[in-house]
C-alpha cells in the first residue's frame, strides 16, 4: 500500500471515529442540531477554532462553537472535510454551485485555506459543465456578496464564463435582458465584467499593431 492509500485509510478511520463519536471532546452547534468532533482535529486546521479554544471566550469554557449562520448539511461537510480532505462523505444531497459557494465562504471565514481551495475547484469543475447563462447568472450576486473583495477566485469564474463565447450566451447577452437587474443587484461584478474585457481588448490591440 502507497503513502497515499495509507493517508487516505487513516483519515477515513478518523471520521468514522467520529461518526461513531467516540472519544469527541468538543461540539458543533447548528441550530437545535449537535456535531461532536475532536478537537486536535478542528483546532489543528483552523485559526480560528483554535483561538476559540485555547483563549478567555466562551467556547474555550463550553467545549461548543455556534455555527446556526450556516446549514446543516454545509456544516456536515466542514466536518467532513477536516476529517477526510474532501466533502460530501455521506448525504442524499449532492452539492451544487451554490453549495460551493457557501463552502468557500466558510473556509475563508474561519481560515481553513484547503477547503477554500477545494470549494473552488469544484465550483470550476461544475461551470465547465455546459451550463447555460440563466443558470449561472443568480450565483454572481451570492458569488459577490459572501466573498471578501480580496478573495478573487470564485469572482473571476463567472467573469470569464461571462465572457467565454460559449454556452448559447451570445444571444442572450447581446439582447441585454439580464444586465439592468444585474447592475442593481451586483454593480462590483459589472465593474469586473467592463475591466477584463478592456483588458483583453488592449491585449488584442497591442499585437495588432
Amino acid at each position: 500500500m502507497d503513502d497515499e492509500s495509507e493517508n487516505e485509510n487513516f483519515r477515513k478511520s478518523l471520521w468514522q471515529t467520529r461518526h461513531n463519536q467516540e472519544f469527541t471532546d468538543f461540539t458543533f452547534i447548528c441550530g437545535a442540531a449537535q456535531f461532536p468532533v475532536h478537537k486536535v482535529i478542528v483546532c489543528s486546521q483552523s485559526t480560528v477554532f483554535h483561538a476559540a479554544c485555547t483563549r478567555q471566550f466562551e467556547e474555550s469554557s463550553t467545549n461548543t462553537f455556534n455555527l446556526s449562520e450556516f446549514s446543516g448539511d454545509h456544516v456536515r461537510w466542514l466536518i467532513d472535510f477536516l476529517y477526510t480532505g474532501t466533502y460530501p462523505m455521506e448525504t442524499s444531497k449532492a452539492p451544487t454551485l451554490a453549495d460551493h459557494i457557501d463552502m468557500f465562504a466558510i473556509g475563508d471565514m474561519y481560515k481553513i485555506e484547503p477547503l477554500a481551495q477545494y470549494a473552488a475547484d469544484q465550483f470550476r469543475i461544475g461551470l465547465s459543465h455546459g451550463l447555460n447563462l440563466e443558470e449561472v447568472l443568480p450565483l454572481i450576486p451570492q458569488v459577490y456578496s459572501s466573498t471578501p473583495e480580496h478573495r478573487h477566485e470564485l469572482r473571476e469564474m463567472v467573469v470569464k464564463f461571462m465572457i467565454c463565447p460559449a454556452h448559447g450566451k451570445k444571444q442572450a447577452i447581446e439582447e441585454r435582458e439580464w444586465y439592468d437587474d444585474m447592475a442593481e443587484q451586483c454593480p462590483e461584478f459589472i465593474k469586473d465584467l467592463l475591466f477584463t474585457c478592456m483588458e483583453r481588448s488592449s491585449s488584442r490591440m497591442m499585437f495588432c499593431h
